[in-house]
């Protein structure tokens, strides 16, 4: 239904190190971003879609678009990199029938409850257990913040919690 070059969490949506580390990492030719507040503020749309390298397709989506997109159609046959602004909208869409083995946490940001597990991969209460079901349901969810840094499984940074 999809073939997936990568699945993210980041806050930051399209940035610098996604533009140009992530998407040839991954051979992504297509991104889709989903977060309904951001695919409802054109401004912010213009401005991810300028990081975005010539020749990629991109779109944003709210969650309620994307998850009617990929219960109709997929995103494709072509390497798509799917980037979610939050922990939660990844678990939506993953328990809406989001056909998803890997979950990368890049970073998520300093909100209000959150604490820091690894760099700028922050985690609150709520998220420890919506990522510790995933993880059960089969997920392989870990953290990763750049291309350079390394991978730590979910069940090993969770322990930095304790």
């Amino acid at each position: 239904m999809a073939k997936w070059a990568l699945v993210r969490v980041d806050n930051r949506m399209i940035h610098g190190q996604v533009a140009a580390g992530w998407i040839g990492k991954s051979n992504a030719e297509n991104i889709v971003v989903i977060d309904t507040e951001t695919a409802h503020n054109e401004l912010m749309m213009d401005i991810l879609s300028l990081a975005v390298p010539f020749g990629i397709d991109f779109s944003i989506l709210t969650e309620e678009e994307g998850i009617a997109k990929y219960q109709e159609e997929g995103f494709g046959l072509r390497g798509t990199m799917l980037v979610f602004k939050d922990i939660l909208t990844a678990y939506n869409c993953i328990k809406a029938g989001f056909d998803i083995e890997s979950l990368q946490i890049g970073g998520t940001g300093a909100r209000p409850g959150a604490v820091s597990i690894e760099g700028t991969i922050t985690v609150t209460e709520e998220e420890v257990h919506l990522l510790d079901e995933l993880c059960t349901d089969g997920v392989h969810v870990y953290l990763q913040q750049t291309t350079q840094s390394r991978q730590t499984n979910w069940t090993d940074a969770k322990k930095k919690l304790k």
